[in-house]
């Protein structure tokens, strides 16, 4: 290759590098262009920031008085209306009916009960004085049956058991016996005799027997009338006199227990009214107190002190104005507590007035019971034995007893008498006959035996079963006549009054309409109850307010004198994580609960020479700062710089802050940015 070509091929290179190099410079701002943040600026200018926070809200009674329907009951007529003012007593509807339906319906299930349980103790074959005992209360424990009959199914068995071993024998003596009968000699003599003596001995220990039994019999009944007068003077006592308790205490009788049961409950509802109305005089006090207060506060307030020369006359008045609210609020706070602790011994002496009442009620119907018990035992005729005849009745049974042995062990002997001249075979065969006709007899009596227990078992259960099931008939009869004596307690009549004095705010039922228990007929402003309302706020916006703020209402005019003061900031239940609740208290004539009304509260505008967006403001350990835009001139055009500049916040709302910095008015901040860049990073703007 010739000198002349490599310098031309060395020549094209060097213009094909200068171009590039020319291109690259050229494009080089927009290259990089491609790969900046791309910002949005905002001015710096002068301005106002307003911590105000204006919200709407509903108009709520504060503790509003619900009158509630504790019957079921149809209305005939409407006698109030919202708006109207009521005082204690004052009627608001009329019923139809004296009685409620649960009254009606719990009667009617008294005499149900009643009329099944009358049923019960005539098919129950008890007799009065175990029917008496059984509305007493002296039952015997589910334990002590399953005992007894656990006691008597073991007697039972043994007896089965012991019936099985003696017919297996009698059935092995009677199959010897038929084997040698065919060798037996009968013997001729005459047994009508000693026969015809153990028959008369038999009679005459039937007839002794008979005569003890009477007097057993006899004592039994005397017995039974000496039970039931006891338990009628048991019954007496308790309901009369006075008595002794299961541990031993002496106690009055159940209806003077209840007399003075009934006189401490007067006592203590008449003291418990009487506190009510020294705390319904006191809570007046203070809200006067309370008002004057306000009131004097605000004109202090209103006041210059540097011009008005009645300053400080508006101060002592305000002093002693608050002097005396605080006062009458110790006074009102007292009287409530007194209020309340005369209300808790009203109702504990309400409570046992109810139980002396309950008490009352089941010693009189025992009595009653017990009573018609002795009547009825008092039918029943006999004379006790005296203690020396049912000894000598019972001696004479074991003197025929013995007689009875004594014959028929004459019988035998003269049997065995003549059995010995018989041959050995008519021996064995009287032998193997006695054996099984012993054992026939033992079998015999032991069926009896366990016929007769398994008989008393059965009958023993279905007594204990009748005595349960009737005792709790006669609970659920006590249980209801109970609920009738307390519904009867709480009946109203034919009306619905008013149990408080103050405003009518909702009135829910109309003529003819139904309502069930337990339903709100009527809503009562109480006199001297103020109202109140919310909104809800940010947790940021609540924390640029404070209680105590100054409070203005949109639209004041349309409110008359109605005057709003911040009293709390609570949690908002709807937005647990980032809300607040701002509560207002409302003072003033002519509010109606369910009215809108809309608040501003907070400090007003201030004017401040640097005001940032808030979108502008950044944070970090170091504190506040924004992003200042700086612009540098090179060649190739103008280059932008992100600056950091530490600021302090003198104040913000939710748009604006107000700063103090190293910045002027009008230069540039970053307010927001395509991606995150750093102290002194290249920016581009926005198009």
């Amino acid at each position: 290759m010739s000198k002349h070509n490599k310098r031309e091929i060395i020549k094209n290179i060097a213009i094909v590098f200068l171009v590039i190099m020319l291109i690259l410079t050229f494009f080089s701002n927009t290259i990089m262009n491609r790969t900046l943040p791309e910002v949005s600026t905002q001015t710096i200018t002068e301005g106002t920031v307003s911590t105000q926070v204006r919200g709407e809200g509903v108009i709520e009674a504060e503790d509003p008085y619900n009158v509630v329907l504790d019957e079921t009951r149809k209305i005939a007529g409407v006698n109030k209306h919202v708006g109207d003012h009521v005082e204690i007593g004052d009627v608001i509807y009329k019923l139809e009916g004296e009685q409620s339906e649960e009254l009606t319906t719990a009667k009617n299930d008294l005499d149900t009960l009643k009329s099944d349980y009358d049923l019960a103790i005539i098919e129950s074959g008890l007799s009065q004085s175990e029917v008496a005992a059984v509305e007493a209360g002296v039952t015997v424990s589910s334990g002590t049956i399953l005992s007894t009959l656990e006691s008597k199914d073991k007697e039972i068995a043994a007896l089965k058991d012991q019936l099985a071993d003696k017919e297996k024998k009698y059935s092995e003596a009677d199959y010897q016996a038929q084997q040698a009968s065919g060798n037996t000699n009968t013997s001729t003599s005459d047994y009508s005799d000693l026969e015809a003596a153990v028959e008369n001995a038999r009679k005459a220990l039937e007839n002794s027997q008979n005569v003890y039994n009477g007097y057993v019999e006899a004592k039994n009944i005397v017995d039974t009338k000496n039970e039931a007068v006891a338990n009628y003077h048991d019954a007496y006592d308790r309901y009369y006199n006075g008595y002794k308790k299961d541990d031993g205490t002496q106690v009055d009788g159940a209806k003077d227990a209840y007399d003075k049961a009934e006189a401490a409950y007067d006592a203590a509802k008449a003291d418990y009214q009487s506190k009510t109305s020294a705390y319904e005089t006191a809570a007046a006090d203070f809200v006067t107190k309370s008002n004057d207060y306000t009131a004097k506060a605000q004109i202090v307030e209103n006041a210059d002190p540097n011009t008005d020369p009645n300053y400080n006359d508006y101060v002592n008045a305000r002093d002693a104005a608050k002097t005396a609210m605080d006062a009458a609020e110790a006074t009102k706070n007292s009287a409530e507590t007194a209020m309340k602790t005369a209300s808790s011994a009203k109702d504990k002496a309400e409570e046992n007035m109810n139980n002396a009442k309950a008490e009352k009620d089941n010693a009189l119907s025992a009595l009653n019971t017990a009573e018609a018990a002795m009547k009825e035992a008092e039918k029943l005729e006999a004379v006790a034995p005296s203690e020396e005849d049912l000894k000598k009745a019972e001696e004479d049974v074991k003197a025929k007893q013995s007689a009875l042995n004594k014959a028929e062990e004459d019988l035998k002997n003269k049997k065995n008498s003549d059995s010995s001249n018989s041959n050995k075979n008519k021996e064995n065969q009287d032998n193997l006959n006695k054996q099984a006709h012993n054992l026939s007899v033992e079998v015999a009596d032991l069926k009896a035996k366990i016929e007769k227990l398994q008989a008393e078992r059965d009958a023993y259960l279905t007594e204990e079963k009748t005595k349960i099931n009737l005792e709790k008939k006669y609970q659920e009869i006590l249980k209801q006549d109970k609920k009738v004596k307390d519904l009867e307690a709480k009946a109203i009549g034919g009306e619905i009054k008013s149990p408080v004095a103050g405003e009518i705010t909702a009135v829910n039922y109309t003529a003819g309409e139904k309502v069930e228990a337990g339903s709100t007929v009527a809503v009562i402003q109480i006199d001297g109850k103020g109202f109140k309302t919310s909104f809800p706020v940010t947790a940021k916006q609540a924390k640029s307010v404070k209680v105590g703020d100054e409070v203005e209402i949109i639209n004041a005019w349309y409110y008359g004198d109605m005057e709003a003061n911040l009293v709390a900031i609570q949690p908002d239940k709807n937005n647990t994580r980032d809300g607040k609740l701002l509560v207002f208290s409302l003072n003033g004539t002519g509010i109606n609960p369910g009215q809108s009304i809309t608040l501003s509260v907070g400090q007003k505008s201030s004017s401040y020479d640097l005001i940032v967006p808030i979108s502008a403001l950044h944070e970090d350990n170091n504190g506040n700062f924004v992003y200042k835009l700086e612009t540098r001139s090179t060649p190739f055009g103008s280059r932008y710089i992100a600056k950091r500049v530490d600021v302090r916040v003198l104040a913000k709302d939710d748009k604006v802050a107000a700063i103090d910095a190293d910045i002027y008015a009008y230069e540039y901040v970053i307010t927001n940015s395509s991606k995150d860049f750093n102290n002194k990073d290249q920016v581009k703007l926005a198009e």
